[in-house]
């Protein structure tokens, strides 16, 4: 279980080191306000603010489950000043593998975020609707990028 929580906790490390800052929540409300510059998920710099809740559970044998009811996230161009902001209520079902890699199934409505520091052959921000997998190698970088059943909608090529 410590390697799974290590692992999340350098996937997140991840996104907080390719920012130039993240701001304090002004709220209890605010999960997480985050900027990323021009390339690292858009051809444009990009800011993300998570509202709502999030439970973490611990389960046995390596693995976490991750609910998200009445979340929402504003994405916002910070280049042109347009913006979405989408429900986000799907879970995160997350297990560690053998050879250090993580597995980790979505299902209902998640935003998956593909940076290309972490070496995602398909960088972007991305609204999953239904069921997908993608897996992350020990460092947080992508093993292998998402993939299953349903709707996905490029919030990059959205907000351009």
């Amino acid at each position: 279980m410590k390697k799974l929580m290590v692992l999340c906790a350098l996937f997140l490390a991840f996104f907080a080191g390719a920012t130039p800052a993240i701001a304090a929540p002004p709220s209890e409300d605010v999960l997480l306000d985050i900027t990323f510059k021009p390339k690292q998920l858009c051809s444009y710099p990009v800011q993300l603010v998570v509202t709502g809740k999030s439970k973490l559970i611990e389960l046995p044998g390596d693995r976490v489950f991750i609910a998200s009811p009445g979340q929402e996230v504003t994405i916002t161009n910070l280049k042109t000043g347009e913006e979405a902001t989408f429900l986000i209520t799907g879970s995160t079902h997350a297990e560690l593998q053998a050879d250090g890699t993580t597995e980790v199934k979505v299902t209902g409505l998640n935003v998956v975020l593909n940076a290309r520091e972490a070496k995602s052959e398909k960088p972007g921000i991305f609204l999953l609707e239904g069921n997908f997998t993608f897996a992350l190698k020990e460092d947080g970088s992508e093993e292998r990028v998402f993939s299953g059943t349903g709707e996905v909608t490029d919030i990059c090529a959205l907000l351009a």
